[in-house]
């Protein structure tokens, strides 16, 4: 009797648990039901935004194409008087003008202005780091009598004279512009990983920089392990962005 009244108790304790699973699912379903509605509305709302970038995008193919062949057959398609098209031919010139000032600034040309009537020329270097453009420096030249550097905005620490005279600039001054766009753009790339660093990788501390970048010192965190890691980053070749040697320090090495 003791048995079958234990196994009566079992039974009813299992299925108190099965009605308790079962109430426990049914007050979730409608927060599971509301939050895939939120998603879907969410993907929909993604999926329009799409939708009219493609539009935008094709629209601006169109007008690229009727302007490289001075033909205004495709403008003719949309209405000339509609503040959609207005804007879209604008925007459509603009990177048109932007993939030209791109492509100028990827096979080394810079913009000459000529200053003093002819005596002068103002260059201006820009710089970029992963096709983001960053700081532009600017370079007053003389012509006359002799070439040489009037003023210019260009750090301190990058060694102007030293590159005028290890290029021969007065002979030409392509070389010294190339020499010195490579040293701007090095260290303008350098400083921006920096910032990256700081603002995207909060665990990494940065313990020691100098102004040119030239020597990092970031301190590390091994995940899972909490080893603290001292890494040191040495840019001997400062004509380039990536170090040339990293050495890696921790407790568990000593």
């Amino acid at each position: 009797m003791e048995g079958a009244s234990s196994k009566g108790v079992l039974s009813h304790l299992s299925h108190l648990e099965v009605v308790t699973r079962s109430r426990k699912c049914e007050a979730q379903q409608p927060g599971r039901v509301a939050e895939l509605k939120a998603k879907a509305a969410a993907l929909v709302k993604q999926r329009d935004q799409l939708k009219a970038q493609i539009q935008i995008q094709q629209n601006l193919q169109k007008l690229r194409k009727s302007m490289n062949k001075h033909s205004n057959e495709e403008e003719e398609e949309m209405d000339e008087d509609s503040e959609n098209s207005q804007l879209l031919r604008l925007m459509a010139r603009h990177s048109h003008l932007r993939d030209l000032l791109d492509a100028h600034h990827l096979i080394g040309g810079y913009d000459v202005i000529k200053t003093s009537q002819g005596k002068g020329m103002c260059v201006s270097l820009a710089t970029a780091y992963e096709g983001v453009y960053l700081d532009t420096y600017n370079l007053e030249l003389d012509l006359k009598p002799k070439l040489r550097i009037r003023r210019h905005n260009i750090p301190p620490f990058i060694p102007l004279n030293q590159l005028a005279e290890q290029s021969n600039m007065e002979a030409n001054i392509k070389p010294f512009l190339h020499l010195l766009s490579q040293h701007l753009n090095a260290f303008a790339g350098r400083k921006q990983q920096l910032k990256l660093v700081k603002e995207n990788h909060k665990s990494i501390e940065v313990m020691e920089s100098n102004v040119l970048c030239s020597i990092l010192v970031l301190m590390l965190t091994v995940p899972r392990q909490k080893t603290a890691v001292l890494c040191t980053l040495d840019y001997t070749d400062q004509t380039r962005c990536l170090p040339t040697n990293a050495r890696f320090e921790s407790e568990d090495s000593l």
